[in-house]
């Protein structure tokens, strides 16, 4: 089982990798992080694994993208790459827009391209939601986000 992140090197990816290589993967797995020219790699440069490999890759980029797929195979895919902060979303909403749906679009796109069909966690917040409605908030929720983020 091959498994591809997108966004393991931001703090919720990387913890993921983490649990991954220490309670959810064998000797003979592999799990590939996308990781853009000069990212910062500081949440994931402890790992020494030869399970764990990085492909360069941005999600801006079809061609990158499907180029990723096919080098990772994966049974899975866990999508955390993301502009993930509201208050940036309002200063910079077109770059928002572009990373969190045409980065999105890109990846999903390369896998129903491709000959695999992995299962898909696509990582979201409660800020689709907005203002809660009512406590606690569930997936039935109405989604009323109040940011482009």
């Amino acid at each position: 089982m091959n498994i591809l992140i997108t966004g393991g090197t931001g703090f919720v990816g990387s913890h993921m990798i983490d649990y991954i290589l220490k309670y959810a993967i064998r000797p003979d797995q592999k799990i590939y992080c996308t990781k853009r020219w000069m990212e910062d790699t500081k949440n994931v440069d402890h790992i020494d694994d030869d399970r764990f490999e990085f492909i360069d890759c941005d999600l801006l980029d079809g061609l990158s993208i499907k180029r990723a797929v096919e080098i990772s195979k994966p049974d899975k895919v866990f999508h955390f790459a993301a502009q993930s902060f509201p208050e940036v979303s309002f200063k910079i909403p077109v770059i928002t827009l572009q990373t969190n749906v045409v980065g999105t679009t890109n990846l999903l796109e390369s896998i129903k391209e491709s000959d695999y069909d992995p299962v898909i966690v696509s990582i979201s917040t409660s800020e689709v939601y907005g203002s809660s409605q009512f406590i606690p908030m569930d997936e039935k929720h109405p989604l009323n986000a109040q940011s482009p983020y």
